[in-house]
């Protein structure tokens, strides 16, 4: 389903000095505008502080914007009745960056897995039962099993807690992922095993990805377009192809001089043989 984010500007202020202050605050989104196409992957990248994050709880109505619209299929995700906004956020899930943080402790994975069945019980409507038939579906299809139902977060490895975090972020049966850098916290190797996952199951499910990361190569292998965000605002956003083989901005040139080359003889820690 698609996403409209229109001239979005967020300021977090004013600072210190009142309302007389001449200061509006701090301007963390500056006339952000992005369309994310029903079932494409859409890539967010900048540097840290560069206002992702921010752009991401403004479009789950966590933050309240300054200015602009955030549409979800036509609809002002801001102008929503509290019920009406419950309701949305069924079908707009988010996996979060640290799968150590994001799971509760406390809970077994059948129960962190399962309360998004409990919280939108008025949509599905399952019995106890019915429920725990769900859970175990999830986990199977992310690739965990009946074994780890009733086991706590502190007994898996990093990308067995991911793949936890997507099966919890899929209870619900969303429509659009915000995967807000999945991998960051992840081991190399790891890494492409949850991307090809998330690949999986977005052709088995048709979902529409707005893919976030400081991660050049995650971007360019998992997405279709790309933009790129420096102090708030958009300084290109394109086909990923274009935008890796044609940058026009310094910015992105930048990112792009500064990812590591996978060719190991091409490492300036690689001393050439003497003869």
């Amino acid at each position: 389903m698609s996403l409209d984010i229109l001239n979005v500007t967020k300021i977090f202020g004013p600072a210190r000095g009142g309302i007389l202050s001449r200061d509006e605050g701090f301007r963390a989104l500056d006339d952000v505008n992005l369309h994310v196409p029903k079932g494409s992957s859409f890539g967010l990248v900048g540097e840290s502080g560069s206002g992702k994050t921010t752009l991401t709880r403004c479009i789950l109505r966590l933050e309240n914007l300054t200015r602009g619209r955030v549409l979800y299929e036509g609809t002002d995700i801001h102008g929503l009745t509290p019920r009406d906004l419950r309701r949305l956020r069924a079908r707009l899930q988010i996996v979060f960056q640290d799968p150590y943080a994001s799971l509760n402790p406390r809970m077994t994975i059948h129960d962190i897995v399962a309360e998004p069945l409990l919280i939108h019980r008025d949509l599905f409507r399952l019995s106890a039962r019915q429920r725990s038939e769900r859970v175990l579906e999830l986990l199977e299809q992310v690739g965990l099993r009946s074994e780890h139902l009733f086991r706590y977060p502190h007994e898996f490895s990093g990308g067995q807690r991911q793949r936890i975090g997507i099966a919890r972020a899929l209870a619900s049966r969303p429509d659009f992922l915000i995967l807000d850098e999945p991998t960051s916290a992840l081991d190399v190797s790891v890494q492409a095993d949850v991307l090809n996952l998330l690949h999986r199951l977005q052709q088995e499910l048709g979902l529409t990805y707005f893919f976030i990361s400081h991660d050049l190569g995650v971007i360019r292998y998992i997405c279709d377009e790309v933009a790129v965000i420096y102090r708030g605002k958009l300084v290109e956003q394109g086909p990923v192809a274009e935008i890796f083989d044609r940058p026009r901005s310094d910015y992105t040139r930048m990112l792009l001089a500064a990812m590591p080359d996978p060719d190991p003889d091409k490492s300036p820690f690689r001393q050439s043989p003497t003869v």
